[in-house]
């Protein structure tokens, strides 16, 4: 599966093109309008807050937390009636996820940038300047170690998680429960076209179960990633990881964590991996530079390791597997690591000039010759030509090569799925790898150019994916 989750675009915006597609329609009160007038206004980060943005431009709307686990429980109560259940007055947000907004700078930016002392400017979504005691809060919640030995752990209790919780939400009736499921299936097919796609080769309940992990991945991600971020604090992700806890209990604030719940009842998923992504986003808040490799390995478990923890287990492995499990998980996690490790490759210059964050580890940039400040400053091309040095290239290429290990890692245990969820799994696998491709084909300037597969390049994979996830071994 696509662990991290992100659809990549044809162009160098992010923004989603809607087409011609109906969108539903969700009304809210006078009342509603009026309290979500004051929030955007007034931001409260000791009461539950929401950010929001017009669901018809294709914006965020992410309900972040509720201000304590008892509302939790009774925001968003169950109802005879659909309309009665969705109207409830702190959670009616929803929670689409913006896309980022991607800046194309020209050959002469960056040489203009280029000085000789270190300059950041404040980045467009940079998250705020924590204060000592919220720091404090997240080191506190937050044990960095080993990511090998951290997601080692989340993977061995979720293979030993074998039923669902079975706390199915007898006070929702089905059909607020399939319209739960049906805002999710309308997120994922807006924001994940091509994954959206293989899932409908799953039985309806699997697919129903990874569009409402889809969904929390993507609230999740928003809160540290999105337009909002500047806003988040460490108190909003624990009432964030507080929502979460709630739905493994049975107890949903808003109509997409009910299914969240209900998948939760119905599959044997274990909370760890759920609970080490918001991690992931705690790390977000913290820590804008990554000194080696252990230390970047630790944040893509967390934010992209887990979806293949989270996964698996509604995708089920194929009937006949004979091999070790543990093996077919740690496939999953290796795709986890690939893919993020792509993303972070091929947004680069988004990050920096964004969000001023420089994901690749620091120590291997200075084994390549190649400072901080170099990379802040854009000293990394040919003042002249404009183009990459040739220290970046060979930088790259040795990114691009340890990401492509991990994607061959990945291989054997993709096909080893159900094979309802092996077409979709490989896809994203196939596709994912040939941002890596594309990048090359930019000859490695991922500061100004975003590398993508285009729509008919995926299209025209699809036919060849389908014929290679049907090549089954039973033993790894």
């Amino acid at each position: 599966m696509n662990t991290n989750m992100r659809q990549t675009s044809s162009s160098s915006s992010r923004t989603v093109q809607v087409g011609k597609k109906k969108r539903p329609s969700f009304r809210w009160s006078q009342q509603q309008q009026n309290q979500q007038h004051s929030h955007n206004n007034n931001y409260n980060y000791n009461n539950a807050w929401v950010c929001t943005r017009n669901y018809s431009n294709n914006s965020i709307a992410a309900a972040a937390a509720s201000s304590s686990s008892s509302s939790s429980s009774s925001s968003f109560s169950s109802s005879s009636s659909t309309s009665t259940a969705f109207t409830t007055s702190q959670s009616a947000a929803f929670p689409l996820a913006a896309a980022r907004r991607s800046s194309s700078y020209n050959n002469n930016n960056y040489a203009s940038l280029a000085s000789s002392q270190l300059v950041v400017p404040r980045a467009v979504m940079e998250p705020r300047k924590l204060s000592q005691t919220e720091r404090k809060s997240i080191d506190d919640a937050l044990q960095l170690g080993s990511g090998y030995e951290v997601e080692h752990a989340a993977m061995l209790k979720t293979i030993q998680t074998t039923t669902g919780s079975g706390k199915f939400l007898s006070g929702y009736t089905d059909e607020v429960l399939d319209e739960a499921y049906e805002r999710c299936r309308v997120i994922t097919a807006e924001y994940a076209k091509t994954f959206y796609l293989g899932t409908k080769l799953m039985s309806d309940e699997k697919r129903r179960a990874t569009w409402a992990i889809y969904v929390w991945c993507r609230r999740t991600d928003e809160l540290v990633d999105g337009p909002n971020a500047s806003r988040i604090t460490p108190m909003a992700l624990q009432r964030w990881e507080d929502r979460l806890r709630a739905c493994f209990d049975g107890r949903p604030f808003d109509v997409l964590d009910a299914a969240l719940a209900d998948t939760v009842a119905r599959f044997p998923l274990e909370v760890q991996p759920f609970v080490d992504m918001v991690d992931g986003m705690r790390m977000d808040l913290i820590k804008q530079r990554y000194q080696t490799f252990d230390e970047l390995y630790e944040y893509c478990y967390r934010v992209a390791g887990t979806v293949g923890l989270m996964t698996t287990p509604v995708m089920g492995i194929h009937p006949d597997f004979k091999g070790d499990v543990e093996a077919v998980y740690e496939g999953a996690l290796a795709l986890g690591t690939a893919n993020q490790l792509t993303n972070i490759l091929r947004d680069v210059g988004e990050d920096l000039r964004e969000r001023n964050r420089i994901y690749v580890p620091l120590d291997e940039l200075n084994q390549f010759g190649i400072t901080e400040s170099d990379l802040v400053n854009y000293k990394i091309r040919d003042p002249i030509t404009g183009k990459v040095d040739d220290r970046w290239r060979s930088f790259m290429k040795f990114q691009i090569a340890r990401a492509r290990e991990y994607f061959t890692r990945a291989e054997s245990a993709a096909r080893c799925l159900d094979p309802s969820a092996a077409w979709p799994v490989w896809s994203a696998l196939v596709i994912y790898r040939g941002i890596l491709d594309a990048i090359e084909e930019n000859d490695y300037d991922n500061l100004s150019q975003r590398a993508y597969v285009s729509k008919m390049q995926k299209f025209a994979m699809l036919p060849q994916t389908y014929i290679e996830s049907k090549q089954f071994k039973p033993v790894l």
